[in-house]
């Protein structure tokens, strides 16, 4: 008699204390949604729409998801908790749209585009609400770490210049690059010039004589 089968016992999946409290939510059904096709929570109507913009993302060499969520949930943060939640495991940038707030979350976007992007977005129209987002996402965007580093260059630089120009004036005050002039010097050869006149007065007097 062989050996009897081993059962492998699953543990359940711990809950996300991160979305308790969601309302009209069913992450399973979303998460089987969205790795489908891409869109989730959309009505009949939506999806057309929604899948038109997933292609145009990918025009652009981006993958976008979309999720929409019809009810209104009790913390704006448990739109973000949606999307990274589904982030994990669809890849890609996932976008949730409610009726009240965007979530997003996002590899190749930094959080600062992610949340500038969710600026006067038409979240009546999701369709259009979503195409707003990939444009804002995917548009030219102002690289702060170039411009923080550029910053740093131009006050080390002008810095170095004022050092040098305090320099060359301490330089000028104190007579120039080869130094203050040796008054002695000056004061032996006006020595040496009266000397010399005063031997000529005496020559000269000798030979009117």
């Amino acid at each position: 008699m062989g050996p009897e089968p081993t059962m492998l016992m699953l543990a359940a999946p711990a809950e996300n204390s991160e979305l308790t409290g969601l309302v009209g939510v069913d992450m399973a059904e979303l998460s089987r949604d969205i790795a489908d096709d891409g869109v989730a929570g959309a009505t009949p109507e939506q999806v057309p729409g929604m899948l038109e913009v997933i292609e145009y993302a990918k025009s652009k060499g981006q993958d976008f998801s979309f999720v929409v969520v019809d009810q209104v949930q009790p913390r704006f943060s448990l739109y973000r908790d949606i999307a990274n939640q589904l982030q994990e495991q669809v890849g890609g940038t996932v976008i949730v749209l409610g009726p009240n707030s965007v979530g997003s979350s996002s590899p190749e976007f930094s959080r600062v585009i992610q949340e500038e992007a969710t600026q006067n977005l038409a979240l009546t129209y999701p369709p259009g609400a979503a195409r707003q987002m990939v444009d804002s996402m995917t548009g030219s965007h102002v690289d702060w770490t170039v411009v923080g580093l550029v910053l740093i260059l131009v006050v080390v630089l002008g810095a170095a210049g004022a050092r040098f120009r305090a320099r060359r004036a301490r330089a000028a005050a104190a007579g120039g690059p080869l130094g203050p002039v040796n008054p002695t010097g000056a004061q032996a050869s006006s020595s040496g010039d009266s000397d010399a006149s005063r031997d000529g007065a005496t020559v000269d007097s000798s030979t009117s004589s």
